[in-house]
């Protein structure tokens, strides 16, 4: 008598351990893809000139942004762009001096970030002072 290897196809369990490990892994997916992500407050800003001084001035919106969750730049060609933290609560009635004693006849590049997204309130504005 001669013993013959039976090919068999992959049973039932087989199949369930490989669906709970596609489940698994999508399941890491989804987490890691949807995580952290943040959407910028709804607040309308403008950066506006104000004598020697830049000026950021709410124009709209409904929501408000805590102090540490944005940073701003004002800066002209010849100096070197830093990111201060923010000052105050950005909100619809925010009216806040970004920087002042600024030199006339010189353009000025402002922008004002929102940290956890990564979207900008004002994305590049330009002031000659």
């Amino acid at each position: 008598m001669k013993l013959t290897k039976r090919k068999e196809g992959q049973g039932a369990t087989e199949y369930l351990l490989i669906l709970a490990a596609v489940l698994v892994v999508v399941a890491i997916a989804v987490y890691y893809v949807t995580r952290g992500v943040a959407t910028k407050p709804n607040i309308l800003l403008s950066a506006q000139k104000d004598g020697t001084s830049i000026k950021l001035v709410a124009t709209g919106g409904t929501d408000s942004c805590p102090a540490a969750d944005w940073q701003y730049t004002v800066h002209d060609n010849a100096t070197t762009e830093t990111w201060p933290a923010g000052t105050a609560v950005l909100s619809s009635t925010t009216n806040i001096t970004l920087a002042s004693g600024l030199t006339a006849g010189t353009t000025y590049t402002v922008r004002v970030q929102h940290i956890p997204s990564g979207q900008y309130f004002v994305p590049d504005a330009t002031i000659t002072i």
